[in-house]
């Protein structure tokens, strides 16, 4: 095991537990981590794709990136203000904003003589945004789901048990895994490892009703909530951790960046999480509420 990864990833955790249980959700700090991520992120995926030859749009693609991320932030305070809601229905804005961004890459195309490679670039930029920053959009849905005057637990809750599960998958992956997961992706996750996943989850689960009641933002979970989302975070993390793995196999890039010790860059750290955030949004809305 790597004394030092593990040292590093238990320091940047302890960090995260601090803000996230300290500073309110609607704190500005909050808008600018959001915007950071999502910023890093998608320009390290635009790398990516640099790095294997294939065309996009890195600068108007972090942009409106960034725009929309702001567009989601905005949307879900202002839904939490009924005179906004009156004068200026946010989602209308937020799609719009999507709408907008969407087009205007495809206007881009109209800039190159090249026909094909503006449709190339188009097509690499929209997936860009479409991998980053739209996704991450829905982990700032679910950090402001709740009283955003308090800290976003709903947020810290997905963090938590997508790197719980993360670790749990790592360790028991590393001590018993045998069976190969994705041997052509990722040759060292194990089936081993995600059951190790799933069975730290779904106890992290347990210990989070016994520690807050169950609570999640403005939602609740029980006991059956507890082992459905024990096991799908994990798979689903892991699931995003297979895909930005086939995306940098298919460009021989080893990490999307550099930036931590062991751990990768921002894209690395978080591709469990950008898939894991649709899901935890789309059970809270139709199985919690």
């Amino acid at each position: 095991m790597d004394k030092k990864r593990i040292i590093i990833g238990l320091s940047i955790a302890a960090v995260l537990i601090v803000l996230f249980c300290v500073v309110p959700a609607q704190h500005w700090f909050g808008l600018i981590a959001m915007l950071a991520v999502g910023g890093l992120g998608t320009w390290e995926f635009y790398g990516l794709l640099e790095a294997g030859g294939m065309g996009a749009s890195k600068k108007w693609g972090t942009f409106t990136g960034l725009v929309f991320i702001a567009a989601t932030w905005f949307y879900m305070i202002g839904s939490k203000d009924p005179a906004l809601c009156q004068e200026l229905p946010p989602d209308t804005t937020l799609w719009s904003v999507l709408l907008i961004v969407i087009i205007s890459n495809f206007f881009r195309i109209l800039r190159y003589e090249n026909m094909r490679q503006g449709l190339e670039n188009a097509l690499g930029t929209l997936l860009g945004f479409l991998y980053v920053p739209f996704l991450w959009s829905f982990f700032i849905r679910v950090f402001l789901s709740g009283d955003i005057s308090k800290p976003g637990w709903a947020g810290f809750y997905l963090l938590m048990m997508m790197k719980l599960s993360d670790s749990g998958g790592y360790f028991v992956g590393t001590k018993f895994g045998k069976h190969r997961l994705a041997p052509v992706i990722s040759p060292k996750k194990s089936w081993e490892g995600l059951l190790g996943g799933i069975a730290v989850c779904i106890i992290a689960n347990f210990v989070w009703i016994l520690v807050t009641g169950g609570k999640l933002g403005s939602f609740s979970i029980g006991l059956f909530d507890a082992i459905a989302l024990g096991i799908l975070i994990p798979v689903v993390g892991t699931l995003g951790d297979l895909v930005e793995s086939m995306f940098k196999r298919a460009v021989d890039v080893k990490d999307s960046n550099t930036m931590v010790y062991g751990l990768g860059g921002i894209l690395d750290m978080t591709d469990s999480i950008l898939f894991a955030s649709p899901l935890l949004y789309i059970y809270m809305k139709f199985a919690l509420s």
